[in-house]
């Protein structure tokens, strides 16, 4: 008997694992956001892989999340990982020479990050199919000393075009940066993200 699958794992490769077998996705057809391909260790990259940095080489075009070149419903799967931190945008100045700019980009406002959100949502419901899996990576984050439930927040941005199917939460032994030890906390530490599985309605 195969193992149960759980909702909760340090690795990602686990949870993506998981998901293709849950939702019956031998090959992803599409990445939006495919980055280095760190996301597809082990597992076959996505059919159709798009990134905003146009230096890699290993994508099979050059596309924002928000507007890819594909047709309408054409596709069944998509994998979104797009940047959560807010306060960091490779390339603003003063503030693109960061590591976590450098590394992961990131928006300024927390605004910027739910227009990009929301412009991904409508595509991937354009783009996918009846029924069509979206997977979409995203963590709640601290901003401007507010939280922000930004899984919630997805949820309800998605509603009319996506329903929620499953949910893994992928716990982290480490976060970066740390937190200011000049000051007071005054939040708990956030030390997980989630990957939502979202289906097409």
């Amino acid at each position: 008997m195969a193992d149960t699958i759980k909702s909760i794992d340090y690795d990602q490769h686990n949870i993506i694992k998981s998901i293709m077998t849950l939702c019956n996705i031998d090959r992803f057809d599409a990445d939006f956001t495919f980055g280095n391909g760190s996301f597809y260790k082990g597992i076959e990259p996505p059919l159709h892989r798009f990134d905003l940095d146009d230096t890699l080489d290993n994508l099979t075009g050059v596309a924002n999340s928000s507007k890819v070149p594909l047709g309408d419903s054409s596709i069944k799967s998509i994998m979104f990982d797009p940047p959560f931190l807010t306060y960091i945008k490779a390339g603003r100045t003063g503030n693109g020479g960061m590591v976590m700019a450098r590394r992961f980009g990131g928006y300024w406002r927390y605004d910027e990050l739910e227009e990009h959100y929301r412009a991904t949502l409508r595509e991937a419901h354009r783009t996918l199919g009846k029924k069509g899996i979206l997977v979409f990576k995203c963590q709640d984050i601290i901003h401007n000393h507010k939280m922000h439930c930004t899984h919630a927040n997805v949820l309800l941005w998605a509603a009319g075009m996506f329903r929620l199917k499953d949910m893994f939460i992928l716990m982290a032994k480490r976060r970066m940066p740390k937190i200011n030890s000049r000051g007071t906390q005054l939040h708990a530490r956030i030390y997980h993200s989630y990957f939502l599985v979202l289906e097409k309605i």
